[in-house]
């Protein structure tokens, strides 16, 4: 059971002041807080709807105390984790309390912060359960299917290279957290489609069917098929602008220093010819130098973004070419560092030549990395497939522009998967989401100029293999 803001956190106390003030604390704290002033109301609520999280007093006359509430709440809600507060507290009676399942035990009076970490620590244990117990399902699952496969030695092995590749696919993701749940996406949606080729009867595919074991293959290659990134520098993988951090600062603050030199200079030059200080002409002065500042900054703004760059823009740009500031130490220095002018003029996206290539060969890393693996050979695929995803049959892609006899099918399934998921995918620092009817619209125009398969591309649109991710972090 994932915990999805606001989270729901129950209070029990028949101090009304104290239980109001922790449920508007919490609350402020973007928290589901609810209160309840004994135990009948308590069960009433937890019966109502699940509460990840039940902080109740030890002592409440006239009831149930805290401890038999919170075993009586496990009985309802065993997922409950339960935190006990008390005025009376003793080392023995924290002991008692944790012994007969009360996750922690917070002494009257307290802090709020006090309170805040406990309900952190408190939340963190019920995730890390909630996460054992799905991979528990999972793995249940995984050891049911394979056992119709294989047996005895084989099938522990198995098992341990599901946990191999989903740590590796934690490592890839890791590098680019704004990617999350690509690889997993990839693969459900290469796994669909591939099951469409079988259901399909005729065309040029009719007669291809995919066994279990290749159905497999195809899955393991599309979870690795990006994990060659980890060889990709992160300022490179996750580059949203041309040019960023201090070096565009850097730009920024050498134009308006550009300002006030050459408001110096023409102070400097008007004075030497007599003419007396003159409130009028400073400020007329500023302004003009101020305009065009702002005009070559607004310039520099506008081209470092990933966007297309408009021909008139890269035109402009040689505004910049010439443009000098002085140097702390007094020497006249271009304003712009080597490569940056050519940085700003990149056509379309945010990587020059050589960032681009870096990306590209993360295809290549990957490639020899899967290659290391000691493959069985019902899997040995694997690497190929994952090698040959960005290929295009017209031999545009990358990285040995293979052409479309030479690629794959696979490869052209996780082609068409892959553009998908990074084209509906939410936003990325350096790409807009985009939704799933213009995606299918830019898939067919890819088909259309033969880089994506047409054949497998009305499979996967006749199938609706894309509906397999809609709602998985994808704009609608």
């Amino acid at each position: 059971m994932p915990l999805t803001p606001p989270i729901p956190i129950l209070i029990v106390d028949d101090e009304p002041d104290l239980r109001d003030l922790l449920v508007e604390a919490l609350q402020d704290q973007g928290y589901a807080a609810e209160g309840a002033d004994g135990g009948a109301q308590a069960l009433a609520l937890v019966r109502q709807k699940h509460f990840p999280v039940v902080f109740t007093d030890l002592n409440m006359p006239g009831g149930l105390s805290g401890l038999e509430l919170l075993r009586v709440i496990r009985e309802e809600d065993p997922r409950t984790t339960g935190i006990l507060m008390t005025g009376y507290a003793t080392t023995e009676s924290a002991i008692q309390a944790l012994k007969r399942g009360a996750y922690d035990f917070i002494q009257k009076p307290f802090k709020l912060t006090e309170i805040e970490a406990s309900l952190e620590r408190a939340l963190e244990h019920y995730r890390l359960l909630r996460e054992n117990e799905e991979y528990q399902q999972n793995l249940e699952r995984m050891v049911e299917s394979r056992t119709q496969e294989i047996t005895g030695l084989k099938n522990d092995i198995e098992r341990l290279f599901e946990g191999f590749v989903n740590a590796s696919v934690t490592a890839i993701e890791s590098r680019d957290p704004s990617t999350s749940g690509h690889s997993s996406r990839v693969a459900d949606l290469t796994v669909g489609l591939a099951e469409a080729v079988n259901s399909t009867p005729s065309g040029p595919y009719g007669g291809l069917h995919f066994t279990p074991i290749q159905i497999r293959e195809i899955r393991y290659a599309s979870l690795l098929h990006d994990f060659g990134k980890v060889g990709v520098r992160e300022q490179v993988l996750v580059k949203a602008k041309k040019i960023e951090g201090d070096r565009l600062e850097s730009i920024y603050q050498r134009l308006h220093q550009r300002t006030l030199e050459a408001t110096r200079d023409s102070l400097l030059d008007t004075w030497s010819k007599g003419r007396s200080f003159d409130h009028e002409l400073v400020a007329a002065l500023l302004t003009q130098q101020q305009e065009e500042t702002r005009h070559l900054m607004d310039l520099v703004r506008r081209s470092n973004e990933p966007t297309v760059l408009p021909q008139e823009v890269a035109l402009e740009l040689n505004l910049l070419q010439d443009l000098t500031y002085q140097h702390w130490s007094g020497d006249r220095r271009t304003l712009l560092e080597p490569g940056d002018l050519d940085l700003l003029k990149i056509p379309k996206g945010s990587l020059s030549a050589r960032e681009r290539d870096e990306i590209q060969s993360h295809v290549t890393h990957t490639y020899r990395f899967l290659c290391q693996i000691p493959w069985t050979l019902e899997l040995a695929g694997v690497p190929d497939i994952a090698w040959n995803h960005h290929e295009r049959l017209n031999g545009r892609g990358y990285p040995r522009q293979l052409m479309g006899p030479d690629i794959p099918v696979q490869s052209k399934l996780m082609a068409i998967t892959d553009v998908y998921d990074a084209l509906t995918a939410a936003d990325r620092p350096y790409k807009a989401a985009v939704t799933v009817e213009r995606s299918l619209e830019i898939l067919e125009q890819e088909a259309s100029v033969n880089l994506l398969d047409t054949e497998v591309l009305r499979i996967f649109l006749e199938a609706r293999i894309y509906e397999r991710t809609m709602g998985q972090g994808r704009t609608p």
